[in-house]
């Protein structure tokens, strides 16, 4: 089970239902090593460190701003999320490029656009996908505790 802790921006009104927007921090994994300073994707996690993102998350009953939440994710939804985002474009860009070598005579940069462009479907296709594994409602199990600040 993954834990992430995030602070509550605002609460909004829309209409029928209300929701938190909650803010959480991403922080790299590199600030807890030991060779941050002597590696150069340690030095690359510093340029690009401590990035907040924003997102909205179904109301619960006493939820004020500024407080903290902790959210929740299962290892098994993880590995289903990041086996999709990854593996589906990579299965398009590898295949069209074979579907396209073995029918076609074409060029390496024709073959390499072509396969792009497959990639580019798959990743369409992992976005109808998610849609359908993880809906929107899947976000109401996420919220577990607040914790107090």
């Amino acid at each position: 089970m993954i834990k992430e802790t995030g602070k509550i921006i605002t609460i909004e009104d829309q209409g029928t239902e209300k929701v938190a927007v909650v803010e959480c921090i991403s922080r790299s994994a590199c600030s807890s090593c030991h060779n941050e300073s002597s590696c150069g994707v340690g030095a690359v996690a510093k340029a690009f460190s401590d990035k907040s993102h924003q997102f909205k998350v179904p109301y619960k009953e006493g939820m004020e701003v500024n407080n903290f939440i902790e959210l929740q994710i299962n290892n098994s939804d993880l590995i289903k999320s990041a086996t999709l985002a990854y593996l589906v474009p990579l299965l398009f860009f590898i295949g069209g490029a074979l579907i396209t070598k073995q029918f076609y005579s074409v060029n390496e940069s024709m073959l390499i656009l072509i396969a792009i462009s497959f990639a580019a479907i798959g990743f369409v296709v992992t976005r109808i996908l998610s849609s359908k594994l993880f809906p929107k409602k899947h976000i109401n199990e996420i919220i577990s505790s607040e914790l107090k600040q």
